[in-house]
C-alpha cells in the first residue's frame, strides 16, 4: 500500500504539470484500500479464516498474471497488445471466479464466496498498480517504452485528446487507470463472486 502511494506521488513529482484531480483520485482510492487493509483482515481472519487464505492465494495468482503481462509488453514489444490485455484480464477474472467457486464448495456460503473473490481482486489490483507504475518509471523516456505506448494506441489517444503535452497526458491516463482499476476491480469481483458462489454451492450439494 505504501509503495503504491509512493509511486503515485512520484508521478506527480516527475510531471508536475499533471492535474491535481488525477493525482488525488488515485490517492483517495489507495487510501480507501489502506483503510480496508487496516481494519478488515483481522475481523475476516477471526470470522472467516478460509476467506482470507483463499483470497490471498487467488489474489497472488491473479496479481502474477497482471505483473507478467505488463513485463512481457516491454520484453516482446507487440505491435498491438490488445490481445495481451484480453488474455490478461480474462485470466485474472477467471481467478476471481475460481476463488469464489472453491470458497463456496468449502464453506457453502455465497456471501463468503463474494468476500473471497473481492479479497482476491483487492490483492491483485494492488499488484497491478505497483507493477504498472514501477515498470513505467523504469523505462520512462526509453525507445522501448515508445514502442509499448505505440502498441497500446496511446499516441493516437493523445492526438484525439487535444492536449499539448504528452507527458502530462500519459501520466494523467495512468492515474485515471489506477483509480478505475482499483474501483471497478472490486465491483467486477463481487459480481463474479456471486456467480461463482452459486456454482460452487450447487456443486457442493451434488457432491453430498
Amino acid at each position: 500500500m505504501v509503495v503504491a502511494v509512493a509511486l503515485v506521488i512520484s508521478g506527480r513529482l516527475l510531471v508536475p504539470g499533471m492535474s491535481f484531480a488525477s493525482t488525488m483520485g488515485a490517492l483517495v482510492i489507495l487510501l480507501a484500500y489502506g483503510g480496508l487493509a487496516a481494519f478488515c483482515p483481522a475481523r475476516w481472519h477471526q470470522r472467516h479464516p478460509e476467506v482470507l487464505r483463499l483470497g490471498i492465494v487467488f489474489g497472488l495468482l491473479a496479481g502474477a498474471v497482471f505483473a507478467v503481462e505488463i513485463v512481457l509488453e516491454y520484453v516482446l514489444l507487440p505491435a498491438n497488445n490488445s490481445r495481451y490485455g484480453l488474455v490478461e484480464f480474462g485470466l485474472a477474472f477467471l481467478c476471481y471466479f475460481a476463488s469464489a467457486v472453491v470458497s463456496a464448495l468449502r464453506m457453502r456460503s455465497i456471501k463468503d464466496a463474494v468476500l473471497t473473490s473481492v479479497t482476491s481482486a483487492f490483492i491483485a489490483s494492488l499488484i497491478w498498480v505497483i507493477t504498472l507504475l514501477a515498470v513505467f518509471y523504469a523505462f520512462r523516456g526509453s525507445a522501448r517504452q515508445v514502442l509499448v505506448l505505440r502498441g497500446e494506441g496511446d499516441y493516437e489517444d493523445f492526438a484525439r485528446s487535444g492536449m499539448s503535452n504528452f507527458d502530462v497526458f500519459i501520466m494523467e491516463d495512468l492515474m485515471g487507470a489506477t483509480f478505475f482499476h482499483l474501483l471497478l476491480g472490486l465491483l467486477v469481483a463481487a459480481v463474479l463472486g456471486a456467480f461463482g458462489g452459486v456454482v460452487g454451492k450447487i456443486s457442493a450439494r451434488f457432491r453430498q
